[in-house]
């Protein structure tokens, strides 16, 4: 079964109990305010009845995230779009922004209502936002040849959406620190070793191996289940934390000079060739 949106993909995999979310950004790789807002709907409806569909209520236990776009997971935040609102000082709207992304991260998180495991299935690059999503996730699987880097420090900003506390669960807050400083690209091999990636998979083979990560998993769900409830108790999922992190953020932003938004336009450009 799938669902109509514009920038994301659905699929209902009720034998399994999984939705595949695939985002499809049409205009900018990167997470537009449609996409987000397209997201946080299809949640709300999982949460309400266990399935991406109304008229077809179901248990779902799994959400996978990945891309329609091999090349890249995703971008981050939408660079065109924060770069507007700087200039027309619209510290509200860029506050509606930030909050609809950590309503995204806390679900990621938490898994809602219905303690969904949630898994990033990445291909290609996941920068910012998108290694923020990846991170919010309960596991991780990733092709060989994929990175991951938090840029913002680039044009005077920092991943505002958890980036630090997310990212310092695996490596530590020296490492975490080194990583938003710098700017650092991590590759997948790198992010097992530091326990961030669960699964490397070959080029081409997301389904297959996302699967069998989701069966092997089911063959002990009470186990399983447990598992996933105690990382919720022992992880950063304190919604009131992602709040202040986006006020800094929302602050930072407003902050920035033509100077800073000038070198901003360099990713933007880059967010558009991806397309």
């Amino acid at each position: 079964m799938k669902m109509k949106y514009k920038e994301i993909v659905v699929s209902y995999d009720k034998k399994n109990s999984t939705v595949w979310l695939s985002m499809d950004a049409k205009h900018r790789q990167c997470f537009t305010f449609s996409m987000l807002t397209e997201m946080l709907d299809l949640l709300k409806i999982i949460d309400q009845y266990g399935s991406p569909c109304e008229k077809r209520p179901g248990e779902v236990k799994y959400l996978v995230v990945k891309s329609e776009n091999s090349d890249i997971f995703n971008s981050g935040g939408d660079l065109y779009y924060f770069s507007s609102l700087v200039r027309a000082k619209d510290k509200a709207k860029l506050l509606e922004y930030a909050t609809a992304c950590i309503e995204l991260v806390y679900w990621g998180l938490t898994g809602g209502k219905r303690n969904v495991t949630t898994i990033a299935c990445v291909a290609g690059d996941a920068f910012g936002g998108g290694f923020e999503t990846a991170l919010a996730c309960n596991y991780i699987i990733a092709e060989p040849q994929s990175s991951f880097a938090f840029p913002e420090t680039l044009f005077g900003l920092f991943p505002g959406m958890g980036g630090y506390a997310l990212f310092s669960r695996y490596v530590g807050s020296l490492e975490a620190d080194r990583a938003i400083s710098t700017g650092r690209r991590y590759s997948t091999e790198e992010l097992i070793k530091l326990g961030a990636v669960s699964t490397k998979m070959k080029t081409g083979e997301a389904e297959i191996v996302t699967k069998k990560f989701i069966k092997d998993r089911s063959v002990n769900n009470t186990a399983g289940l447990a598992i996933h409830k105690l990382k919720n108790q022992i992880n950063y999922n304190d919604n009131e934390n992602l709040k202040y992190n986006i006020k800094i953020w929302v602050d930072a932003a407003m902050a920035l000079t033509e100077y800073n938004l000038r070198k901003m336009e360099t990713l933007i450009k880059l967010q558009q060739r991806k397309m």
